[in-house]
């Protein structure tokens, strides 16, 4: 008796931080808001309780609600959306989004009935949400554990469904805050996880309703690939040169780039994708590459023999803009965190990155540099290294091209799998 009060005190001592923190995060965001853009939209968002303005659910009609942290998630859950709305198109589609970077982009998807952003996590505005919304299921991606929103699922009994989870022995959740997390993830519905490792993690926690069904991204990247538009423009200026496309790039990629995108500049035609399209980053970008144009100033006036570089200063075209690429180069990883390898892989072509730990995080980098796909270094020398033995030994090359495309479409087939057990609530 005395063991089991002393574990219900501490998940309650677990509970109680974990409500503090959030309202202290909060707090923090809304006082950064007159200082910082993106604090401001994540604030103002918030002012505008969109779903009071969602009718109540017909009992006839499916309401599925889809809640996401930011756009690469919604990119994870976006075919698993068009899968259901396929199969029943009067379905309707609640999506809720936590980042701003996620909603600003996506707030007109299509296939979503309303877009807005999930509430504060306390159980007040949760229950409110919920009660109004009142979804047949309720389906978070990745690591969107909101308990308080969990808990008046729970209340309400609404299913709960998690899909495209990676768990790590080192996460929150098995440490020290197992105890707390372990009652919630007890009473999901079901978990759909990437890969062994995390079923087994959470098969620790007793709990059994798990499958191993893959990441949903190789789905949307395949569809990506057979759906991709067509830049006429561009094709006019890529012509019949070699092509590099280096999406999300920053500043500490060009710091070790810059020189070889100069040097080869003539041989090579570049295409690259700031990480940010502001104003101040594309002007850096144009005083460093005199030979370069922008993408919103290209037009069929254009003689594009007199550039080399191009530069992308709008939102949404990169994933189609890969299938002109001979060589990749993803950025991100000199900082926050490597941008998505697979749509480049989906195309087939050798994938340059720079060398960090935080890559291990994504389960398919290592997998991808494994089958020789990917090749990363941590200087502009090492780099030119593995460039000029690939670019000098065309059987490597077609080797790199092919594991980079094999790779993506053995992957495949985590969409069907979910769609399949989402449709049993019809």
């Amino acid at each position: 008796m005395g063991v089991v009060l002393f574990c219900s005190s501490f998940v309650f001592i677990l509970k109680f931080i974990y409500d503090i923190t959030i309202n202290i995060y909060f707090l923090i965001i809304r006082c950064l808001a007159p200082f910082n853009h993106k604090a401001a939209l994540f604030t103002e968002g918030r002012k505008y309780s969109f779903w009071r303005t969602i009718p109540r659910r017909d009992p006839q009609v499916m309401r599925y609600w889809f809640h996401v942290s930011s756009l690469g998630e919604f990119e994870q859950c976006r075919s698993v959306i068009e899968s259901l709305k396929s199969r029943t198109p009067d379905a309707e589609i609640v999506l809720t989004f936590f980042s701003p970077s996620g909603f600003e982009v996506r707030k007109n998807y299509q296939l979503a009935n309303w877009v807005g952003y999930i509430p504060q996590d306390q159980y007040h505005l949760a229950a409110e949400f919920l009660n109004q919304v009142a979804p047949t299921v309720a389906i978070f991606v990745k690591y969107e554990f909101w308990l308080n929103h969990l808990q008046v699922c729970f209340d309400l009994e609404i299913p709960v469904v998690y899909f495209s989870v990676m768990f790590r022995a080192d996460h929150i959740y098995f440490g020290k805050g197992k105890k707390l997390y372990q009652k919630y993830f007890q009473r999901v519905d079901h978990f759909f996880v990437q890969d062994q490792q995390s079923a087994d993690l959470i098969h620790s926690m007793n709990i059994k309703e798990v499958t191993i069904a893959g990441d949903t991204r190789f789905d949307r990247v395949i569809a990506i690939a057979e759906q991709a538009q067509s830049f006429p423009d561009i094709e006019r200026f890529v012509a019949d040169h070699e092509v590099w496309v280096m999406g999300s790039i920053w500043a500490s990629d060009l710091k070790i780039l810059a020189p070889f995108i100069i040097k080869r500049a003539g041989q090579a035609k570049f295409i690259l994708a700031p990480h940010d399209i502001g104003n101040e980053t594309v002007s850096r970008l144009m005083e460093l590459f005199p030979r370069a144009l922008k993408f919103s100033e290209m037009s069929s006036e254009n003689h594009f023999k007199e550039y080399d570089i191009l530069i992308l200063d709008n939102m949404g075209m990169l994933s189609s803009i890969y299938r002109y690429a001979h060589y990749a180069y993803i950025g991100g990883a000199f900082e926050a965190g490597l941008h998505n390898t697979l749509e480049a892989a989906v195309f087939g072509m050798p994938i340059f990155i720079g060398r960090s730990e935080k890559n291990l995080k994504f389960k398919e980098v290592p997998e991808l540099m494994q089958c020789g796909a990917v090749f990363d270094f941590d200087d502009l020398n090492n780099f030119e290294s593995i460039f000029q033995k690939i670019n000098d030994d065309e059987l490597l090359y077609e080797q790199a091209a092919k594991a980079a495309y094999g790779y993506t479409r053995t992957m495949h087939g985590a969409t069907e799998k979910i769609t399949k057990y989402l449709t049993k609530f019809d």
